[in-house]
C-alpha cells in the first residue's frame, strides 16, 4: 500500500486503479445505505445466524466491517497529518473461528456502519490534503491514497461476504429466474441500441463497447452494469410514455424478476457472469424526454422503489446471450 502498485483482488473484482478519491468518497457516503437496505425485511435471528462454520453472521461482518472503517479513517487522518510517521499497531480482530458467535443488535450495528461510513467519506473529499503523504508500519510503507483505496476495497469486498452468507441462509432477495431479453451499448449517453450480435462481453469494468459520457456521474466500479425490467418498462409504455428497453439506459434488459424485491445485495448469474446489484441508479434529466410529461422522478428509488434501475457490480466476469437465463439468490 505504497502508492506505487495497484492492489487487486481475483475474487472481489477489485482494483485500485479503477477507483478515484471521489468514487471512494461516494461508496462510504452510501456505505450505511447499503447495509440498511440488504438487510430489510430480514429477522434479527437469521442475521445473527452463521451460514457455516467458521464464517462470520451478517451482524459479525457488519459489525467488523464498521471497526475496520474506522481503524483505516484513523491511519489515513495520520498519514495525511503528521507525514513519515510510525503509525501505532492497530489491534487484532479474531476470526470467526476463534471465538463463538456474537448476538448482535441490528440497530446498533446499522448505526454504526452508517456513522463510520459518513466519517471516512468526509476525509476521502479533502481535496487539497497531501495525499501522497506516507507512513511507516514495522517499517513498511503506506500511502495516504492508498490506505483510503485499502479501505474501500475491505468494505466493498465484505458487500459480496455478506451477499454470499444471505443467500447461503436462504434470506434477502427471494429466488428467482428470469431472461434476458435485450443487451444494450452505447458511445455515451440515452438511449443505449441494443447489440446487434445478441451477445456480450462483461468484464470487470462492464459491457465491452461501452462508454460513459459523463465520468462525473457514471462510471463507477459499483456502476459497471445497470439493469432493469421489461415489466416495468411496458408498464410506463402502456401509461402512454414514449419508452422502450434501452432508451433509459440500462445495459441488460431482463424480463421475469420479481424486481420490487430487488435489494443491495442480490446476487444475478447471468450466462457465465456473476453480478451484484450495489445502487439504485438515480435518473436525470437526459430521461425526461421517455415521459410524456417529462416526469422522471417516476423511477427514481425514493420515490417508485419498484420501478427504479439498479447498478450492479461484476463479480465475476462471463459472457451473456439474449435468451439467457437470469436467476437470483444461487451462492457465488
Amino acid at each position: 500500500m505504497d502508492g506505487t502498485r495497484p492492489e487487486t483482488c481475483p475474487e472481489c473484482g477489485f482494483h485500485s486503479g479503477q477507483w478515484q478519491r471521489r468514487d471512494a468518497g461516494s461508496l462510504f457516503e452510501e456505505l450505511g445505505f447499503w447495509w440498511r437496505f440488504a438487510l430489510a425485511g430480514i429477522a434479527e435471528d437469521d442475521l445473527n445466524r452463521r451460514p457455516g462454520p467458521g464464517v462470520w453472521s451478517v451482524l459479525e461482518y457488519g459489525m467488523h466491517s464498521a471497526l475496520v472503517t474506522a481503524l483505516n479513517r484513523a491511519g489515513v487522518e495520520l498519514i495525511l497529518d503528521n507525514p513519515g510517521i510510525e503509525l501505532p499497531d492497530p489491534p487484532s480482530v479474531p476470526a470467526a473461528e476463534e471465538h463463538e458467535p456474537l448476538r448482535l443488535d441490528v440497530d446498533v450495528v446499522l448505526a454504526d456502519l452508517e456513522r463510520e461510513g459518513a466519517a471516512l467519506a468526509d476525509v476521502a473529499r479533502r481535496r487539497d490534503a497531501p495525499w501522497t503523504n506516507v507512513a511507516t508500519l514495522h517499517g513498511v510503507t503506506l500511502q495516504a491514497e492508498a490506505l483510503l483505496f485499502h479501505a474501500t476495497h475491505d468494505a466493498t469486498h465484505h458487500f459480496l461476504d455478506v451477499s454470499r452468507g444471505l443467500a447461503a441462509i436462504g434470506v434477502g432477495a427471494p429466488p428467482g429466474r428470469g431472461t434476458v431479453v435485450q443487451l444494450n451499448t452505447s458511445m455515451g449517453g440515452v438511449p443505449k441500441r441494443p447489440l446487434t450480435t445478441g451477445e456480450v462481453t462483461i468484464g470487470w469494468d462492464g459491457l465491452a463497447g461501452d462508454v460513459q459520457g459523463d465520468r462525473k456521474h457514471h462510471g463507477r466500479p459499483f456502476q459497471a452494469v445497470s439493469l432493469w425490467s421489461t415489466e416495468v418498462i411496458a408498464s410506463l409504455a402502456g401509461q402512454g410514455h414514449p419508452i422502450a428497453p434501452g432508451f433509459a439506459g440500462e445495459n441488460l434488459t431482463l424480463a421475469g424478476l420479481d424486481w420490487a424485491a430487488m435489494r443491495p445485495g442480490t446476487l444475478l448469474h447471468a450466462g457465465t457472469a456473476l453480478l451484484e446489484v450495489s445502487f439504485p441508479a438515480t435518473p436525470c434529466h437526459h430521461q425526461a424526454q421517455w415521459f410524456s410529461d417529462g416526469d422522471f422522478t417516476r423511477i427514481l428509488y425514493e420515490q417508485s422503489p419498484a420501478a427504479t434501475r439498479w447498478y450492479a457490480w461484476v463479480r465475476k466476469p462471463g459472457t451473456v446471450r439474449v435468451g439467457d437465463s437470469v436467476t437470483t439468490q444461487a451462492v457465488g
